[in-house]
This record gives C-alpha cells, sequence and structure tokens, in this order.
C-alpha cells in the first residue's frame, strides 16, 4: 500500500526526502538500500535510468519501481522529475562555480589544494541545501527553550564544545554532554519538554549521542539535529533536521560545514536575543579581561 495514499497534497521534491525520513524504519532492507541511494546520489538519481541504478545497487530494476509505488509515486520517471526539480534548485542557489574553479586553479598540485577544494564544495552544498523554516525553527528553540543540552561525540564533539561556549555567553543555561561523558545521565535526569537537545550527529555515529536523543523524544524535549544525512540515526529522530555534508577526502571526516552552520545559528541566536544577549556577552568579556585571560585586550583592536 502506498504510503500517501490518505494525503491529499502530492508529493514535491522536499516532501519525498522527508518522507524516506519519517519511514525509513519501516522499509526492508533492499528499500532502505534504495532510500539511501536517491538521497546520497540525487543527481545519479535525477539524470540516469532505473536500469543503471539498480546495477549500482546490483537488484532488479523492477523492485526499485515497486519501490516508488509504495511511495505513492507513479513509478520511476516521477521519481525522476522529483528529484530533478530538487537538483535544479541546488544548482541554481550555488551560483557561478568561477571562483571555486579559480582557485582549485591555483591550488593544483599541491598536497592540500584538493582538501580546501574539497571543503568549498561541502560548504557550497550546505548553502544550496539549507532549508530557511527549519534553520529559523532552530534558532527560535536554542533562543528561547529553559535549558539547551548539546551533544556529541568523536570529531564531532569540537563543534558542540565551540557552540555550547559561545552559546553560554549569548544565553545561559547550557549543559554541554560529550558522548563518552559519564556524569551526562545525572544532568539529563530534570530534561523537561521546554527544553531542547541540539545533537551533532556525523559518521561513524557515537551511538551515545542516539541514546540521548532518544531520551529527549522520551521526555518530550526538542530535539534539533546538525547530521549528514536525513536517515541518520539522530536525524531521525529529529523535530528540526540541518542536513550538512561532511565527508572529506582523507581519513577523518571535514568539520568545515558543520562549523560554519553551528556559527550561522548562533549568530542567529544574538540576532533573536537582540541587546540582551550582547550585553551578556559584553560582561563576560569584561569579566575575563579583569581576570587577564586574554593576550588581547577589550578594546585593543581598537587602539
Amino acid at each position: 500500500m502506498p504510503i500517501r495514499k490518505d494525503e491529499a497534497n502530492p508529493l514535491d521534491s522536499g516532501d519525498l526526502i522527508e518522507l524516506l525520513r519519517r519511514h525509513y524504519d519501516q522499509f526492508t532492507e533492499s528499500q532502505k538500500r534504495i532510500a539511501r541511494y536517491i538521497i546520497e546520489h540525487s543527481q545519479a538519481v535525477a539524470f540516469s535510468t532505473v536500469d543503471k541504478m539498480a546495477a549500482e545497487l546490483d537488484m532488479n530494476p523492477s523492485t526499485i519501481v515497486r519501490f516508488t509505488y509504495r511511495l505513492g509515486l507513479d513509478g520511476y520517471p516521477d521519481l525522476q522529475e522529483r528529484i530533478r526539480a530538487l537538483v535544479r534548485g541546488q544548482l541554481s542557489r550555488m551560483g557561478s562555480p568561477a571562483n571555486e574553479s579559480q582557485v582549485a586553479r591555483r591550488l593544483q598540485g599541491t598536497s592540500f589544494g584538493a582538501s580546501l577544494s574539497h571543503d568549498w564544495e561541502n560548504l557550497g552544498r550546505t548553502i544550496a541545501g539549507i532549508d530557511v523554516d527549519c534553520v529559523e525553527r532552530a534558532v527560535k528553540f536554542i533562543a528561547n527553550d529553559r535549558r539547551i543540552y548539546v551533544v556529541a561525540g568523536f570529531s564531532s564533539f569540537p563543534v558542540a564544545l565551540y557552540f555550547a561556549q559561545v552559546l553560554e555567553r549569548l544565553r545561559g543555561g547550557i549543559s554541554l554532554l560529550a558522548s563518552n561523558d559519564t556524569l551526562a545521565a545525572a544532568r539529563l535526569v530534570n530534561m523537561k519538554p521546554e527544553d531542547c537537545l541540539l545533537g551533532f550527529s556525523f559518521p561513524p555515529y557515537a551511538r551515545e549521542t542516539y541514546r540521548i536523543a532518544l531520551w529527549a523524544k522520551e521526555n518530550r524535549a526538542k530535539v534539533v539535529a546538525v547530521t549528514d544525512s536525513p536517515i541518520s540515526a539522530v536525524g531521525q529522530l529529529a523535530d528540526v533536521l540541518l542536513v550538512v555534508p561532511s565527508a572529506g577526502i582523507g581519513v577523518q571526516n571535514s568539520m568545515v560545514a558543520p562549523m560554519a552552520v553551528a556559527n550561522a545559528l548562533l549568530n542567529g541566536v544574538a540576532a533573536s536575543k537582540g541587546s540582551s544577549a550582547l550585553e551578556r556577552y559584553s560582561r563576560h568579556d569584561r569579566m575575563m579581561n579583569r581576570w587577564d585571560a586574554f593576550l588581547l585586550k577589550l578594546g585593543d583592536e581598537d587602539t
């Protein structure tokens, strides 16, 4: 039975990705493989045949076609048209690649050029794919909820640490939870529906981040996920989902795009809270200045 058989409005491309996210756990293993391929290789789906996609997945084309019917679509061509609309929108928002090409040529032949170009591409994909409404909802929760829990593990944790430190300066009421923090459970006991959990979760995905997100859902707190895929474990739990590419060209993930999104959220919170956030931030700096914490003193940059 098609998932959307009882729904009056047809799917658009954005709804399709959301549909895959919400129903991912209900799919069979072969259907999950198809869903992952659609999300991770949208350009290939948009401009190649069902036979080519089937060859990539090592499955019968009819399996893919049946999956599109289950989604409430009119076969593979219908799926393609919706994914093409998504890809066209992303490409139009990315603008001209001229500057990127110029930088790539200048760095060609260096040991680090490919890495910097790849990070540039990740940023471009993030900007092209960002959902403005989702960012605004995330900012609203982070700015106004009673307590904000920030959780991450492994390579994602430095982004969470930076985010929590700056957010504490802007508004207070912040709990930073490392996935391997044995004291985290004690801080989670008092989580309430008026709280918000912000989880940074990237491959190979810290198990404890997922467990803490589950606890937040059980306690009816809002969950904001910054992750690389709408069908990641934490992404499926999210009330607000921000998809950010993190693949690097080396053995490690690249946290450039996640850090940029973290910074955008912080600037959004600062703008939302206005003078109260700026005053709290300034008071913190004045206190640290009195304690001689910084080499650069408050106001030195103006002298």
